[in-house]
């Protein structure tokens, strides 16, 4: 099993204002994240970067906020540094591609699929809306739309915040 540790503001968030909240995936395009914080920027609300790892599950949540989640997996061996390091990743690449916004942002690490995932932060979050990238371009981002179908779709037909799609850049 692995904990995570929540993690902080960078900047000073808005007491009670609203938020936008954006999916974001390890190696996803930049435009997506800088455009969500240009979107909650404009709409003076502070921005809830949301990865979901489908790839593990919920086991239980500390009372400070630490989550403790195994993989799906039963053959996979959790080697906490290489879970850890995953995460650490994904919220390093956030900042990077934050870097120099003057919008209070949050990273937030989830399990479990991505649509309600974000929808479960949207309402914790007071969020104004959503923002998720648009399906990855080639066979594989048709693949995993096929099988899994689009986070968008799903957003927009099970909770009532709006959803903001934005293009990834193709190569």
């Amino acid at each position: 099993m692995t904990r995570s540790a929540p993690h902080a503001w960078h900047g000073v968030p808005t007491p009670d204002g609203p938020a936008v909240v954006v999916g974001v995936l390890p190696g996803q395009s930049p435009t997506v994240v800088r455009e969500a914080a240009r979107l909650a920027l404009a709409m003076s609300a502070d921005l809830v970067c949301v990865w979901s790892d489908a790839a593990r599950t919920f086991v239980a949540q500390d009372p400070d906020g630490t989550l403790v989640t195994t993989p799906l997996d039963p053959d996979h061996v959790d080697d906490r540094e290489d879970e850890v390091a995953a995460e650490v990743e994904v919220a390093a690449e956030v900042e990077r591609n934050l870097e120099g916004s003057d919008v209070p942002w949050r990273f937030v690490y989830t399990v479990g699929e991505a649509s309600r995932e974000l929808a479960r932060v949207g309402r914790e979050a007071g969020a104004a809306m959503i923002v998720v990238g648009s399906r990855r371009p080639g066979i594989g981002g048709w693949m995993n739309h096929l099988i899994g179908g689009s986070t968008a779709g799903h957003l927009a037909h099970t909770q009532p915040l709006p959803v903001t799609i934005v293009p990834q850049e193709h190569p």
